[in-house]
């Protein structure tokens, strides 16, 4: 064989060499990334794995304060919720941010239809008061309420101003597409963005100020542990006298050091001096929680889990779980941070 033909044979293998261990080096590359995958798929599945069995020990602990507190006088637990700071549970990697608020102070969505389906007309006109009482248009107040009474109530009848099948199964994609009514108690807060007439403005400045309870239990406001961003609730309960408003807000701050305690010593007030009390709901105002909140921020190994809870019979001491939403959308307290820092840019604007 010639030198030459032995380089070019020799060239040959070393071009096939390396072409096989340029093969070899793509398919390990590509099995180490496939590895890595893995790898980081696992670990942020035990991690969020992790995460959830920490949120049900956030649960748990809720429960264990609850319990404690069957004993407590409503004059006690109002003013311990009061002064109550967010707490911070550590642990290994991670820990739990927790909040534990009096959640009397709501409109009950749950409460506009009872188990049977029927239709609550009282907390129609409670709705759409509040609605007012935030500065919503009268008329405009009047037909989502009207709304959602036919999304929620068990039949397809249209009442006057609302909206049943035929409005939504006319809905365009944009508009979230074709739908029926759900003739059924709404599940949660966020649902009300579904409602003909709502839109993501409004739903923003409703939702501190709405919940969802046990169905047909009606609309309680504890009026001892009330803050004073909280009057529109108790403005709504007292109708839609046009001094609804200016009253609420002057009942809870001339509420006494101790609290009213009493339906009595409510009304025997000199803020409701000359006010008609006809077609108020002053049964409702309470004087002690009957509803407690918590909002639980866990994070563990770089993965976070919020979670909002509700506890209904607080005052029978039986305090249950009774609502539980996923996410940060209906926390309270970021609804209203949210709410404050629009009215502070609109005061910004109108500065300018």
């Amino acid at each position: 064989m010639s030198r030459d033909a032995s380089n070019r044979e020799d060239g040959t293998v070393l071009l096939s060499t390396l072409l096989v261990l340029a093969l070899m080096s793509a398919v390990a590359l590509g099995l180490l990334a496939t590895v890595r995958t893995a790898i980081t798929r696992a670990t942020s599945l035990e991690a969020q794995a992790q995460t959830d069995l920490y949120a049900q020990g956030a649960r748990d602990f809720v429960q264990l304060q609850l319990d404690q507190f069957r004993s407590v006088e409503g004059s006690q637990l109002n003013a311990a919720l009061a002064t109550a700071e967010p707490a911070l549970l550590p642990f290994d990697n991670g820990n739990i941010e927790l909040r534990i608020a009096d959640g009397t102070q709501c409109m009950r969505l749950s409460a506009l239809t009872d188990t049977n389906g029927e239709a609550q007309d009282t907390e129609q006109l409670i709705f759409a008061a509040l609605m007012t009482a935030l500065g919503v248009d009268g008329s405009r107040a009047e037909r989502i309420a009207a709304s959602i009474m036919d999304w929620v109530d068990a039949d397809s009848q249209t009442r006057s101003l609302g909206a049943e099948d035929g409005v939504y199964l006319s809905r365009s994609d944009t508009q979230g597409g074709p739908h029926r009514t759900a003739n059924t108690a709404l599940q949660s807060v966020t649902e009300l963005r579904s409602i003909d007439g709502m839109d993501e403005a409004l739903f923003q400045q409703l939702l501190p100020y709405l919940c969802i309870g046990t169905v047909g239990a009606p609309t309680v406001f504890n009026i001892d542990g009330a803050q004073l961003w909280q009057a529109p609730v108790l403005a709504a309960l007292l109708g839609s006298d046009p001094e609804a408003f200016q009253l609420a807000t002057s009942l809870i701050e001339g509420r006494p050091s101790s609290g009213y305690g009493s339906s009595e010593a409510l009304l025997a007030s000199p803020i409701l001096e000359g006010f008609d009390t006809a077609g108020t709901q002053l049964a409702s105002i309470v004087f002690a929680p009957q509803r407690i909140t918590a909002e639980t921020l866990i994070r563990y190994s770089g993965v976070e889990t919020a979670q909002f809870l509700a506890y209904e019979g607080v005052d029978t001491g039986r305090p249950t779980l009774t609502y539980r939403s996923d996410g940060w959308d209906e926390f309270p307290s970021l609804a209203l941070a949210r709410l404050d820092n629009q009215a502070g840019l609109n005061e910004e604007d109108a500065e300018r």
